[in-house]
């Protein structure tokens, strides 16, 4: 487990403005949710693909427990927003994972449940909602993903990747579109002596790495651009880039950098108007238990709650040493602010 000091305070004050929820009963035992699932018998989840953070041997194992087969359309945050709001009136999804950064959207239009898991009062007050609207299973950091086969003198600092010898080495994604590049932003910001309060040194930074030629262009990074050798350097969560190492078997190495990252926080939450609203808190229900965060973990993602991990999961983790100056959200008014004023000022970057 990570013992960094979270520097994220989320308490009533900071979602002023957000729709008030009345609060969540506390779980049912967990033969009746057992039970209740089974009569449901579907959970249709959005943004939970197989591939992400283990979810499919998660899914898999849910599906023995309670009785529920399941289905799951990948998509971005943004789309599950979208989606949600076009199925108001013909509901289809039941639970979703979604960046922290797309939270304040969810609440503002009401589109998550009052629900407090069976594990609420083992989870930080930093990890959920005091209403029960959302609470988060696992975290990850942004990291450098380096295919040691391409690139001979790994990069250590943000400032490394503007060297020449990483001439269109670099792939990240558009902040405009993904939670990953919007988090890449605000890391070189911190790097470079910004921050939540003043993301520019980090546009600034990447505005920098593109005139250099060392950001690629035209190239989408996923699992297939990395394979193919497109992308010897890309921007990724921690666990992804792992991930992307165990699917592709190339000499990929996840990367830290040493002068400073961003700890994403991912949120699971029910649909307000969840089909299948039994099977959906059987989810949560175990995605923040003892065992689904074992099982988050051995997809390299970071549990949220404090559990010791058994010591062949845990050796496979990036040592704890490398997280030094991991920065989390101060709140999320001002992470959604950060993120705004980094969509609004990418323009800039590409010019255009």
């Amino acid at each position: 487990m990570i013992a960094t000091t979270f520097k994220f305070w989320l308490n009533a004050a900071a979602l002023t403005g957000l729709v008030t929820v009345s609060t969540a009963a506390h779980a049912q035992s967990s033969a009746e949710i057992t039970a209740a699932a089974k009569t449901d018998g579907q959970l249709v989840s959005y943004g939970m693909s197989d591939d992400w953070v283990n979810l499919g041997a998660i899914f898999e194992r849910i599906g023995e427990i309670y009785g529920v087969e399941h289905v799951d359309t990948d998509m971005t945050s943004a789309e599950e927003i979208s989606h949600l709001l076009a199925e108001k009136d013909a509901p289809v999804m039941d639970i979703a994972d979604i960046g922290y950064d797309f939270l304040g959207t969810l609440l503002e239009n009401d589109l998550a449940a009052s629900y407090k898991n069976a594990n609420w009062d083992k989870i930080k007050p930093e990890f959920k909602d005091p209403d029960g609207r959302w609470s988060s299973a696992y975290w990850g950091a942004i990291a450098f993903l380096v295919n040691t086969d391409l690139v001979k003198d790994k990069p250590a600092t943000w400032n490394d990747l503007l060297k020449p010898e990483y001439h269109d080495k670099v792939c990240s994604r558009d902040p405009r579109m993904s939670s990953y590049a919007t988090a890449s932003v605000l890391a070189a910001a911190y790097a470079n002596g910004g921050g939540e309060d003043n993301v520019q040194p980090g546009l600034d930074w990447f505005k920098q790495l593109r005139d250099s030629g060392n950001l690629r262009d035209g190239v989408v990074l996923n699992v297939a651009s990395v394979q193919k050798g497109e992308c010897p350097i890309s921007l990724v969560y921690d666990f992804d880039g792992l991930a992307k190492r165990d699917a592709t078997g190339l000499p990929l190495e996840v990367i830290i950098p040493s002068d400073g990252t961003v700890g994403m926080i991912f949120a699971q939450y029910a649909n307000a108007r969840a089909p299948h609203p039994n099977a959906a808190r059987a989810a949560l229900d175990f995605l923040t238990s003892d065992e689904g965060q074992v099982m988050l973990a051995t997809g390299y993602a970071h549990p949220t709650r404090d559990i010791e991990l058994p010591a062949e999961v845990a050796a496979k983790m990036l040592p704890t040493e490398a997280y030094g100056k991991v920065h989390f959200p101060s709140s999320l008014d001002g992470f959604s602010g950060a993120v705004k004023k980094i969509v609004d000022g990418w323009s800039a970057v590409v010019g255009g």
